[in-house]
């Protein structure tokens, strides 16, 4: 039956997604449950200590769930918003699948807790039927649409845009690509590996350039485009070839010239020649540029980037992205394990649970673990997929 998941587990929900993205904010981040939805976010998808956000989950009960308990959860969080105090910059409220089906509206809760503690708040229409590839994208635009401010352009001023450990792990594998935007003399405006000041946040509409990392956060991109005319760029710089992409962007985009010390790093080294096939299985922008690389530095004929999704309506404009043209996508695990029988690959690299869709097959399998599929399972992993360090992490494999 099609549909049905019995050889690696759904990707993490779409309300998952919206906690990620809020993670790095200071936010009071109240998720409206019966209580079983928080499980897998703390226990499974979010890789992070939460300790260090302000996430609270409502405990309904049956009643609660079917006849609502607006009241009540305005009176807790306007608590939990006294207890904390300065702390909080601005509150979220967050959908389940419960006050979908019993048409809970976030949105007026949203706008009573805004006007009883003078804070701003916001409604994240989620609802637990789809991927966490839309609840990033969803809160991404939320926060955006929201908070951004028409500032003073800032020539050397870039963001990175659409990071959570999700699609990328943990923060420490952007390590080399903030190091070469400071070393290229820019300023990251709000660094993805770190707590999000929503003074900061409001200032991003300064940037002279948008790097986007994730094909969720192409619609945030597209929105500061249309908006504040900043320009956007999807790249995450996997390997060699996928780092001087990016630096030929911000010669080209911000005219800024780059030293030696900085590019000699990536010029490229001798492929390996071979009439080789791969695939690659991600997040779609990831398996993308994974596969350019595996191209471009290693000189494989044929790679095929591949991802396991369910499109999203809301998000049809980011799937016409030249970026993510070749890259095709499967809305079932059956419908790709048929088409991987029919594709002979010599290397294969995603995440360790995706090698059960493999099982017939002898190729080379190159373990980087999305997180946003296999959770806390892999994430302590020792990889690396960013400029050198993803280079030669796999040239450990590839012979």
């Amino acid at each position: 039956m099609k549909g049905i998941f019995n050889r690696v587990p759904p990707l993490a929900s779409d309300y998952s997604g919206a906690c990620s993205v809020l993670f790095a904010f200071s936010s009071l981040n109240l998720l409206y449950t019966p209580g079983g939805c928080s499980s897998a976010i703390i226990e499974f998808d979010e890789i992070r200590d939460w300790r260090r956000t302000l996430f609270f989950s409502s405990k309904l009960g049956e009643l609660e769930a079917v006849m609502g308990a607006e009241e009540e959860f305005l009176e807790n969080a306007e608590t939990l918003c006294a207890r904390n105090g300065s702390g909080v910059e601005f509150i979220a409220v967050i959908g389940t699948p419960v006050p979908a089906f019993t048409g809970v509206d976030l949105q007026a809760i949203a706008e009573k807790l805004g006007r009883r503690t003078g804070l701003p708040a916001l409604a994240f229409s989620t609802e637990g039927f789809e991927n966490y590839y839309s609840g990033v994208h969803h809160a991404l635009l939320t926060l955006g649409k929201s908070f951004l401010e028409r500032r003073e352009k800032k020539s050397k001023r870039v963001n990175i845009i659409g990071y959570t450990p999700l699609s990328l792990g943990a923060g420490v594998h952007l390590t080399e690509l903030v190091g070469v935007l400071s070393r290229c003399g820019l300023e990251i405006s709000c660094l993805p590996t770190g707590e999000i000041e929503l003074e900061t946040f409001k200032g991003m509409a300064s940037a002279a350039l948008n790097i986007v990392v994730s094909h969720e956060g192409t619609g945030l991109a597209q929105y500061m485009q249309r908006e504040y005319s900043i320009p956007y760029v999807m790249n995450v710089p996997v390997g060699l070839w996928g780092m001087r992409r990016l630096l030929q962007v911000l010669k080209e985009v911000l005219a800024i010239p780059l030293s030696s010390a900085v590019e000699e790093p990536y010029v490229p080294r001798e492929k390996v020649q071979s009439g080789r096939h791969a695939v690659v299985i991600g997040e779609p922008l990831f398996a993308a540029c994974l596969a350019d690389c595996l191209r471009y530095d290693f000189g494989f004929a044929q790679v095929e980037p591949v991802a396991l999704i369910k499109s999203d309506r809301r998000m049809k404009r980011v799937y016409r992205e030249e970026s993510l043209l070749d890259v095709k996508l499967f809305e079932d695990e059956d419908t790709l394990a048929q088409w991987t029988d029919q594709m002979p690959a010599d290397v294969i690299v995603g995440d360790p649970l995706y090698k059960r869709l493999f099982s017939g097959c002898n190729a080379q399998y190159i373990p980087i673990p999305h997180i946003g599929l296999s959770g806390v399972i892999h994430a302590d992993m020792n990889y690396e997929f960013i400029g050198v360090g993803g280079h030669d992490y796999l040239s450990k494999f590839i012979r």
